[in-house]
C-alpha cells in the first residue's frame, strides 16, 4: 500500500539494493518514515520477518530513541520465533543511551498478527471509529471517551494535525464523508450537537442540532444525488438527514418519522441510496433481549420506506408508523409492508454504504443475524455470539464482514456463505469496540480500536504468519510464576482457558500437559518448596477455590481448607521458610501453616512481592506515586532508598540476584524498571509493547515478565545460557 511513498530517490534505492531491511543497525538507527515506507518491498522470508517485527510495536517505539527501539524490536522478534534477528537487534551498538541490565532471551507471540500494519494509540478509550478514502488516500478517524477526535493516514501510520476537541464529553456517534474533495469526519456527542470536522484541517465545518426537545444518537452518511448528505437517528423517533454542503450554511434537515431507532446504517440498493434502520415495534420497550426488533429501508432521494418488500416466514406485518416524509418529494399512501422480523433488539447495524454489496449485519444482545436487502431475505440462522461491532466490504468479490466480539480476536467472515474468509486478527489488549474497512490503492483493510487505548490497522490481503510461535493456553495467560523442578527453574502459567502448564525455560512445554485446576482462570499462582517439595498453589474461581500440587509428580495435594486460603484479605502468596504465607495489601504476612500473623508491618501499603534477598524475607511495596520501596520483614525497616522512575501506578515487582548483586525490579505501565537492591541507585529499564502483567526472578537470575497475552524471559548480556542453572536448588516465589 506504502510502496508509491518513497518515491525513486536515492534513499529508496539503497534500501532495495542493499537489502537493508535485514540490517539491524538501520532498524534500530534508521529514520522511522523511511524505513515504514519501505516495509511493503520486503522480499524474502528474512526481510518480511524484519518488516513485520518492525511493524509489531511501532506505536511505541516509532517517536522514541535508539535505546526503545532496540529493546522492543528485539523482544518482537523474539515473539515471532526469531531468536537470531532478536539477538542481533540486541547486539546493536547505541550511540548516546547507556546499554540497559537484560537482553531478550525468547518470549512468546499470541498476540501478534504479521497482517498488523499500525498500532495507533491515542489518550483515552476508543468509543467510535471510521475509515474514508480521497484521491487513493486512507484515512482513520477515531473518537474518544475523552472528547477528542484523531486522524491518520492509513498508508503511512503517520498522524495528521493535533487532537481536535470535538466535544465536552465522550464522542459518542461518528460518520465520514467526502465534502467539496476535502475529507470530513461528523460526530454527535452527549452534548446534543453534531458537528463536522475538516479532518486534514481540524476545522470546524459545520455544526447542527435536532432541536430543543431532542438529540442525534446514531449518524451515517451517504450520497443523494451526487450530493454527501448526513443522516441521524434522533431520539424523538424520528429521521433526519442534513445536505452536508447546506449544513455547514444552517441548513434544515428533511425528517422521516420512523419510530424508535436502534440501529442505524446506509446502503445502495438496486442504484438508489438508502437508509436501513432497526427499530422496536413497541416505542416503549427497552428490554434488549424480549423486545421485538424490526429492520426497515428507507429512500433517502424521497424520504420513503422502499417498497416490493418479499413477505415471507422470516417476516412480520406492520403499518404503525406513518412511512411518509415531511415535507419530502413524492405522496400516496404507504401501503402494506413486510419487514425482517429479529428477535430482541439490535445494538449495532452495519453495510456498506460506497459499494453495491447489498447485505447488513445487525446483532442484539445474543446473536448476529445476516440480511440480503435485495430480496429482504435472512441468510442463513442466527450467528450466536455477542459482537460488540462489525464492519462489511468486498474482499476478493465476495461479501466480507469484520465481527468484534467483546473478548477475543477480530473474526473475518463470510457472511453468505456462513464461514470464516480468513483467519482472525488479532493483536488487541481489551475488548475491541469499533470496526471499519476501506479499500487503499487495491489493498484491504481493516481498522479496529478497543479499549486498550489503542487503533489497529491489519491488512486483510496478507498471509498470516503462525511459525515459530509457542502454542499452549487457547486464552490469555492470566498468572505467571516460577518453580524449581528437578533442579531446573521453570515457568508455571494460568490461563483463560482455565488450564496451568509448565515451561522449561527454552520455551517448550513440559511433558506431561497442562494441570487442570479450576472452571475459570487462576488469578493467583504461588509457587515454593514445602516439606521437601516443589509445591504450586493456585487460587481460581473467583477466590472460592485454592488447589495444592507437587510439581515433580503433577499431583493435586490436600491442604488446609479452601475458606482459610481464600481470606477476601489474602492478596497474594509466597512460600518462606517451607511455608506458604499470605500477604495483604497492607504487607501484613499471614502463616497459613501456624495461623498467626509473623513479621513487622511495612510503613507503605501497596505490597507487591514477598521475597528471600540475601538469605532474610523482604517484602516490596508501591502505592501510587510514592516510589518502590524495600522492607525488611522481621524488622519492618527499610534496606533501601526510596526506589524513584515510574512516573504511574507501579502494578508488580520482584527481587533477585543480577550479575551477583540483589536487585529490585518492578513494572508499571508498560517499563519494567531495575534497582540495586543495597544502595537504591536505578540500574536502568526495559520498555514492552503491552501493559506489564507480572514479573518474577529465576533462579539464575533470568528475569520472566509478563505483558498483555504474552511473555518473555530476559538475562543479564553475561547470562551463558542453561548451563548456569547447574547450581543449589533454590526458590522461585
Amino acid at each position: 500500500m506504502s510502496r508509491e511513498l518513497p518515491g525513486s530517490g536515492p534513499d529508496h534505492e539503497v534500501a532495495s539494493a542493499d537489502r537493508r531491511l535485514a540490517d539491524p543497525e538501520w532498524l534500530v538507527h534508521g529514520d522511522p518514515e523511511l524505513i515504514l515506507a519501505s516495509l511493503d518491498d520486503a522480499a524474502g522470508e528474512e526481510e518480511k520477518t524484519a518488516a513485520a517485527v518492525y511493524r509489531a510495536s511501532g506505536h511505541v517505539h516509532r517517536d522514541a530513541g535508539a535505546e526503545v527501539r532496540r529493546q522492543v524490536m528485539a523482544l518482537d522478534a523474539a515473539r515471532y520465533g526469531s531468536r537470531e534477528l532478536a539477538a542481533d537487534i540486541g547486539r546493536v551498538a547505541l550511540r548516546q543511551e547507556a546499554d540497559g541490565p537484560w537482553i531478550v532471551r525468547w518470549a512468546t507471540g499470541s498476540g501478534l498478527d504479521s497482517r498488523l500494519r499500525h498500532a495507533l494509540p491515542v489518550p483515552a478509550g476508543v468509543s467510535a471509529l471510521a475509515a474514508v478514502v480521497v484521491a487513493d488516500r486512507g484515512l482513520a478517524v477515531a473518537g474518544c471517551r475523552d472528547g477528542t477526535l484523531h486522524t491518520w493516514d492509513l498508508a503511512t501510520g503517520a498522524r495528521l494535525g493535533d487532537a481536535v476537541p470535538a466535544h465536552t464529553g465522550s464522542v459518542r456517534t461518528l460518520a465520514t464523508a467526502v465534502l467539496d474533495g476535502r475529507p470530513v469526519a461528523v460526530t454527535g456527542g452527549f452534548d446534543h450537537t453534531v458537528r463536522v470536522w475538516d479532518v486534514a484541517r481540524g476545522e470546524l465545518v459545520g455544526a447542527c442540532s435536532a432541536d430543543d426537545d431532542s438529540w442525534v444518537k446514531s449518524l451515517a452518511t451517504g450520497l443523494v444525488e451526487g450530493r454527501p448528505v448526513v443522516v441521524g437517528a434522533c431520539v424523538d423517533d424520528v429521521l433526519r438527514v442534513w445536505d452536508l454542503a447546506a449544513l455547514s450554511q444552517d441548513g434544515e434537515p428533511s425528517t422521516v418519522r420512523t419510530g424508535f431507532v436502534s440501529a442505524l446504517a446506509t446502503a445502495v440498493l438496486d442504484g438508489r441510496p438508502v437508509a436501513v434502520t432497526s427499530h422496536s415495534t413497541d416505542p416503549a420497550a427497552t428490554d434488549p433481549v424480549a423486545g421485538e426488533e424490526t429492520v426497515r429501508v428507507w429512500d433517502l432521494g424521497t424520504g420513503r420506506e422502499s417498497g416490493d418488500l418479499v413477505v415471507g416466514p422470516a417476516f412480520a406485518e406492520d403499518q404503525a408508523y406513518d412511512r411518509t416524509a415531511e415535507g419530502g418529494a413524492g405522496g400516496g399512501e404507504a401501503g402494506r409492508c413486510g419487514t425482517p422480523d429479529i428477535n430482541a433488539r439490535a445494538h449495532l447495524l452495519v453495510t456498506d454504504p460506497v459499494s453495491a454489496c447489498p447485505l447488513a449485519v445487525s446483532a442484539n444482545a445474543y446473536e448476529v443475524h445476516v440480511w440480503d436487502l435485495a430480496t429482504r431475505e435472512q441468510v442463513g440462522e442466527p450467528l450466536a455470539a455477542f459482537v460488540e461491532s462489525a464492519a462489511v466490504s468486498m474482499l476478493d468479490d465476495r461479501p466480507a464482514a469484520l465481527l468484534a466480539s467483546a473478548h477475543g480476536p477480530v473474526a473475518v467472515w463470510d457472511p453468505s456463505a456462513r464461514r470464516t474468509l480468513r483467519p482472525s486478527l488479532t493483536g488487541h489488549e481489551a475488548t475491541v469496540r469499533a470496526a471499519a474497512t476501506a479499500v487503499v490503492n487495491g489493498r484491504h483493510l481493516a481498522v479496529t480500536g478497543g479499549d486498550d487505548r489503542s487503533v489497529r490497522v491489519f491488512d486483510l490481503d496478507g498471509e498470516r504468519r503462525t511459525a515459530g510461535r509457542l502454542k499452549g493456553h487457547d486464552g490469555s495467560v492470566t498468572a505467571v510464576t516460577t518453580a524449581v523442578v528437578d533442579g531446573g527453574c521453570v515457568i508455571v502459567t494460568g490461563g483463560s482457558d482455565t488450564r496451568v502448564r509448565l515451561w522449561d525455560l527454552d520455551g517448550d512445554e513440559r511433558p506431561g500437559g497442562p494441570l487442570t485446576t479450576h472452571t475459570v482462570a487462576a488469578d493467583l499462582l504461588a509457587a515454593g518448596t514445602v516439606d521437601g517439595r516443589p509445591t504450586l498453589l493456585t487460587r481460581g474461581d473467583g477466590h472460592r477455590t485454592v488447589r495444592m500440587w507437587d510439581l515433580a509428580t503433577r499431583q493435586e495435594l490436600p491442604g488446609r481448607s479452601t475458606g482459610e486460603y481464600t481470606s477476601p484479605s489474602i492478596h497474594f502468596f509466597a512460600a518462606v521458610d517451607d511455608r506458604f504465607v499470605g500477604v495483604t495489601d497492607e504487607g501484613r504476612v499471614w502463616d497459613l501453616t501456624a495461623s498467626r500473623w509473623t513479621g513487622v508491618q511495612p510503613r507503605q501499603r501497596g505490597a507487591l512481592a514477598l521475597e528471600m534477598l540475601e538469605g532474610r524475607p523482604v517484602v516490596l511495596t508501591a502505592h501510587k506515586a510514592e516510589g518502590v520501596h524495600l522492607w525488611d520483614l522481621a524488622t519492618g525497616e527499610p534496606l533501601a532508598p526510596p526506589l524513584t522512575g515510574h512516573t504511574g501506578e507501579v502494578r508488580t515487582g520482584a527481587a533477585g540476584t543480577l550479575d551477583g548483586r540483589p536487585v529490585v525490579v518492578a513494572g508499571g505501565d508498560r517499563t519494567v524498571w531495575t534497582w540495586d537492591a543495597r544502595t537504591g541507585r536505578r540500574i536502568g529499564g526495559h520498555v514492552f509493547p503491552a501493559r506489564i502483567r507480572g514479573l518474577s526472578m529465576a533462579p539464575d537470575g533470568r528475569l520472566v515478565v509478563g505483558f498483555g497475552a504474552d511473555m518473555a524471559v530476559l538475562a543479564s548480556p553475561s547470562f551463558s545460557g542453561p548451563s548456569s542453572r547447574r547450581r543449589a536448588p533454590a526458590r522461585c516465589p
